[in-house]
């Protein structure tokens, strides 16, 4: 599973599927430079017209509130069937999903706990993924996931190229 986050526009979230990717994340933190309104992401979700899943992004289900995606993602997610929880700490309790960012979305790299390994059918990695280290993380880690968002960009837009490369990259990592 590939998802590309922070996309802001029609035209980017129209290359992410020409490039497969399977989810595409709009950020709700209103804090952040890749904040999109609930507005906003409904155009763009009406648009692609479920050609890809989607993920609504923040700190809190609260924040998500009111976007109208395939998924909600946030540190207090539960174990709903469109819930990814986020964090860096050893998850508890029941989770669908579990996205592993020691960065918290700021795109910093790290090792990768090992604890994380129990968890691989249901993990994403993020934080400091690249074209140039998704594919050596996939096969260390074997995780469900990866997620990308600085790591795609060029003086922080989305670069269509390192999109194509990461994607591909994963891909090849995944078999």
């Amino acid at each position: 599973m590939i998802k590309i986050c922070g996309v802001k526009d029609l035209e980017t979230a129209e290359k992410c599927i020409e490039l497969g990717a399977d989810i595409i994340g709009f950020v709700a933190h209103r804090a952040s430079r890749r904040y999109l309104s609930a507005d906003d992401v409904k155009t763009i979700v009406n648009a692609i017209g479920g050609r890809v899943k989607t993920c609504a992004v923040g700190f809190t289900l609260a924040e998500c509130k009111g976007y109208e995606t395939d998924y909600v993602q946030a540190n207090d997610a539960n174990f709903a069937e469109n819930h990814i929880l986020s964090g860096h700490e050893r998850p508890s309790g029941t989770f669908r999903y579990f996205l592993f960012d020691k960065s918290s979305g700021k795109g910093e790299t790290c090792e990768y706990p090992e604890w994380t390994a129990e968890f691989a059918d249901r993990l994403i990695l993020a934080g400091g993924l690249t074209p140039e280290n998704v594919g050596d993380v996939i096969r260390r880690y074997r995780p469900f996931g990866v997620d990308v968002s600085s790591g795609v960009e060029t003086d922080g837009v989305k670069d269509i190229k390192k999109i194509a490369e990461f994607i591909k990259r994963a891909n090849e990592a995944f078999k």
